[in-house]
């Protein structure tokens, strides 16, 4: 896949991850405003916890294919430049 293809990937799935953050803290203000035991508290922050070390892995590595994707289409563009361009040592 290409970096227009990620970007695009990207973009459609922001409003899943925003529609999800704010369905976390609906579900936290539901359960502050309700009479509940401080175990039903500690497993739902462990849930929460465990959620978002999911989507944080997630996006490490949708970061990291981005950064080594970007590397090489930089390594390549340069390569390009390099064969269009003569040299700076060079005569033409």
């Amino acid at each position: 896949t290409d970096l227009y293809e990620r970007y695009q990937l990207l973009k459609a799935i922001k409003p899943v991850v925003e529609k999800g953050l704010a369905s976390v803290t609906d579900q936290s203000r539901a359960s502050a405003d309700t009479d509940t035991s401080s175990d039903d508290n500690d497993t739902m922050d462990a849930q929460l916890e465990e959620r978002l070390s999911h989507h944080l892995a997630g996006l490490q590595q949708v970061l990291t294919h981005l950064t080594r994707d970007t590397n090489a289409l930089t390594r390549r563009y340069s390569q390009i430049l390099e064969q269009i361009s003569p040299s700076e040592g060079q005569p033409s």
